[in-house]
Formats: C-alpha cells, sequence, structure tokens
C-alpha cells in the first residue's frame, strides 16, 4: 500500500468517526438539553444532520448508498401496484381463510381435549 492510498483510508476513516461523533452529539444534546425548545433542537439536529449526510455522502460507500437508493425508487415506479377492489378482495378473502382455519382448530382442540380426557379417566 502507498502512501497515497494510505492518506485516502485515514481520510475515510476520519469522516466516518467525524458522522458517528457527530451523531452520538445529537442524541447526548437532546437528551440533556430536553428544557430548550423543540422547535430549535429540530433545527440545529436538522443542521448536523445535513451535515453528516454531507460528509458520508462524501466517500465511496455513501455514494454507493446514494445509488443504491436512487436506483430503489427509479424500481419503485416499474412496480405494478394492485387496484383498490384487488387489495380489498385479497385482504377479505385472507380474513374469511383465517376465520374458518381458527375455528377448524378450535374445534379440533376441543375434540382432542375431550378425547385425552376420555382416555385418561378425567371426564365422566
Amino acid at each position: 500500500m502507498n502512501i497515497i492510498e494510505f492518506k485516502k483510508n485515514i481520510t475515510i476513516f476520519i469522516k466516518w468517526i467525524v458522522g458517528i461523533i457527530l451523531l452520538i452529539a445529537i442524541i447526548v444534546c437532546n437528551i440533556i438539553y430536553q428544557k430548550i425548545y423543540l422547535f430549535i433542537r429540530l433545527i440545529l439536529s436538522f443542521f448536523i444532520l445535513s451535515l453528516i449526510i454531507f460528509i458520508i455522502l462524501s466517500t465511496n460507500k455513501g455514494k454507493n448508498l446514494l445509488s443504491f437508493i436512487d436506483n430503489a425508487c427509479i424500481e419503485t415506479y416499474k412496480v405494478i401496484w394492485p387496484s383498490y377492489k384487488d387489495t380489498w378482495h385479497t385482504a377479505l378473502t385472507i380474513t374469511i381463510i383465517v376465520i374458518i382455519i381458527s375455528c377448524l382448530i378450535y374445534i379440533l382442540d376441543n375434540f382432542l381435549i375431550y378425547v385425552i380426557s376420555y382416555l385418561t379417566g378425567t371426564r365422566s
């Protein structure tokens, strides 16, 4: 590993450490300074989170993450979502099947309890 790659790796490592430290600072400050107005804490947290995102996106892993999110958004546009009617029928079918299976399991459970109690002599 030459000196240029070593400096790059150290820079990336420092960026991740700074991002983690800033995130921990947001959490700790929100816990410690709860008496400060929520709006002020939200503005400061938003500013620091924006800084963290900027720092993380300047690394290769951050760029890969951004590319992944972008591709995921593109894929969601390609999905053919079911209509309201299809969703309603599917939900109704599943509900009916669950009710029927629950009733069958209840009947089977009571039957098995009756048979076992009859065989063990605990039921007259």
